[in-house]
């Protein structure tokens, strides 16, 4: 049955204050770095120096960077990752157009010494000192990587566009999201990332980039969490009208409780349903409509359907699990509407459980 409209209003005008949207995005510093210069006797480093460095010069020589941020210092223990971004400044190239770079989690520790640049800012590097990490040496000079230009997964977390000069930052993706969220959980498994050209077979793209050391914008790391007990919302929705769709849940996420789902701004006296998954993809995947994205993660579960009002409103109740502190749950809409689409969505409802 239909619930009648001005009631429905009522209650949406009490609980929506209190839909409290909590999440919180810090900048964790970047706390080591250092450059890995192509080297046979791996003697060569810069940690000290005011600079790092990615990609290959224009002798062919390549250079990789390695950074480090303590997560666990910044972020509270149990929290939910949502979002993790790279913010590099690039003060000087060698290339005429923006290359891309990756992001590789590291798999072992590593050093950064007192060896410290000199008048090219360090772009050949200087004599590695104790506790360098090298193109050989993880600590210079008696502990080597396994592979030559350090110890990484293969797989790329994140591209990051560097530009001929100026500031840069990462789109977050999933596996820099999973990377974050395993240095919060096992610190003892933070090694970092490695930086490195994005392709290293071409010459004259190599960057030099501000470092932790006296560079002027050095890296950081920026990361959106929820802590248990809390919601927060992710994205934009469609238009409709001069609004856009929004959902948010109401109440604490307390497992074994029910929470209400709020719908507003979006299409009157029409039929919607809810959708689920325990997964955030912060990026979003485009829907066909400008600003309608989707940004659940599969597997995507069908839940509860609605009817909203004539003012495009609605509420549902949401029972959730007991037994599974910690688990993130992600939420959209999705209401028929004229458009060519048929459908609009909404941002996405987040809540972590406790």
């Amino acid at each position: 049955m239909r619930m009648p409209h001005t009631p429905l209003r009522l209650l949406l005008a009490l609980v929506l204050p209190f839909a409290a949207i909590a999440q919180t995005t810090v900048a964790v510093p970047c706390d080591l770095d250092n450059t890995l210069y192509f080297s046979t006797t791996g003697s060569t480093s810069n940690g000290r120096g005011s600079s790092v460095f990615i990609g290959v010069n224009g002798q062919g020589s390549r250079r990789r960077a390695l950074l480090h941020f303590n997560v666990a210092a910044t972020v509270p223990a149990g929290a939910r990752v949502l979002a993790a971004t790279l913010t590099m400044n690039v003060v000087q190239s060698v290339a005429f157009l923006p290359v891309a770079a990756h992001g590789h989690r590291v798999t072992r520790s590593w050093g950064e010494g007192t060896s410290t640049g000199g008048g090219t800012h360090g772009g050949q590097g200087v004599p590695a000192t104790t506790g360098d990490a090298t193109w050989r040496h993880a600590f210079y000079p008696s502990t080597l990587w396994t592979t030559l230009g350090g110890d990484f997964v293969a797989t790329p977390s994140f591209v990051l566009s560097m530009p001929n000069l100026g500031s840069t930052t990462s789109t977050t993706t999933a596996a820099a999201v999973n990377d974050v969220q395993m240095w919060l959980d096992t610190p003892a498994q933070n090694f970092g990332w490695l930086m490195k050209g994005a392709d290293e077979s071409f010459t004259s793209t190599a960057h030099r980039l501000d470092s932790r050391n006296g560079g002027a914008q050095p890296p950081v790391l920026q990361v959106t969490y929820l802590l248990p007990g809390q919601t927060g919302a992710w994205g934009t929705g469609c238009a409709v009208g001069a609004n856009t769709f929004q959902t948010a849940f109401v109440g604490a996420p307390i497992g074994g409780t029910t929470i209400t789902i709020a719908q507003s701004n979006t299409v009157p006296l029409s039929i919607g349903a809810n959708y689920y998954s325990l997964g955030l993809d912060a990026a979003g995947s485009a829907l066909g409509q400008p600003g309608c994205r989707l940004y659940l993660q599969p597997p995507i579960l069908l839940g509860a359907g609605f009817q909203t009002t004539a003012s495009g409103t609605a509420t549902t109740p949401l029972l959730l699990p007991s037994g599974f502190p910690g688990v993130l749950i992600t939420c959209q809409a999705a209401v028929l509407d004229s458009n060519p689409s048929g459908f609009v969505v909404s941002n996405t409802a987040l809540a972590v459980l406790q």
